[in-house]
């Protein structure tokens, strides 16, 4: 079995390949629809991260073209939402393969 190739397969890793998306992800997925202040502020209650507002903006766009997370507009405030589905439909076709086994 080949392992599929999907170009978003590359902007899922690559937005998986930093700490403080990470962190993010996991607090959306604990709970979903926050706005960038409740996302600030869990970070750094939770991780002790101090990053400004303008850093943590870059890396929710960085995780909204990966499609890892949705945002929609509640009122005046913008709020980000996990997809979990976006992983498992990008990872898991190319671990399927891996977790077959060795060689062909």
């Amino acid at each position: 079995m080949t392992v599929p190739f999907d170009p978003k397969l590359s902007r899922v890793f690559r937005a998986l390949g930093d700490d403080t998306r990470l962190l993010i992800l996991d607090e959306l997925r604990k709970r979903n629809d926050q706005t960038l202040f409740e996302l600030c502020a869990r970070l750094f209650e939770e991780h002790a991260i101090t990053l400004s507002r303008q850093a943590i903006t870059r890396h929710l766009n960085t995780l909204e073209r990966a499609e890892l997370i949705q945002t929609s507009w509640r009122g005046r405030s913008k709020v980000h939402s996990f997809t979990a589905s976006s992983v498992t439909d990008a990872v898991h076709p190319w671990l399927e393969p891996f977790f077959e086994g060795g060689p062909e």
